[in-house]
């Protein structure tokens, strides 16, 4: 059988199930996180009272950084049960499955990345209470 990579690794008995155990705390962990983000926003928002438009807008991006934390945690934990997975069945990982824990694995950091920026850039509207010039000229005239 041809499998992918082309070496076999020697790992300890039990570490397939530590890989399924921490894959799966991964996807919890991010379904919590999202929901405790969104209920912060959304009591800093009642909080402040009505808020400008550029708040709104700021509180839109905390709530979409929230979805890209989901996407990180399933990514990052459908990765990790998968090769879990393997080592528990005792199967050598196919190019496949190695291309998509790779693509999960990307995934994951792209989402990573851009969460870091909005979750910056909405901290950043929510707080000022004026809007930034580049905003008002472009974005303002939606709301």
């Amino acid at each position: 059988m041809n499998s992918f990579p082309r070496h076999k690794q020697e790992l300890p008995d039990n570490w397939g199930y530590d890989l399924l155990r921490y894959g799966n705390e991964e996807i919890i962990r991010g379904s919590d996180t999202g929901t405790l983000v969104a209920f912060g926003a959304i009591a800093f928002q009642e909080l402040k009272g009505e808020g400008l438009p550029h708040q709104h807008f700021g509180c839109g991006m905390l709530l979409f950084s929230v979805l890209l934390c989901a996407v990180v945690h399933f990514a990052v934990g459908g990765a990790t049960i998968g090769r879990g997975q393997h080592i528990i069945n005792g199967e050598q990982e196919t190019r496949g499955n190695y291309y998509f824990r790779k693509t999960n694995q990307l995934i994951a950091w792209v989402a990573a990345a851009l969460q870091f920026i909005m979750t910056v850039i909405g901290i950043l509207l929510v707080l000022k209470s004026t809007p930034p010039p580049f905003l008002e000229k472009h974005l303002m005239s939606w709301f």
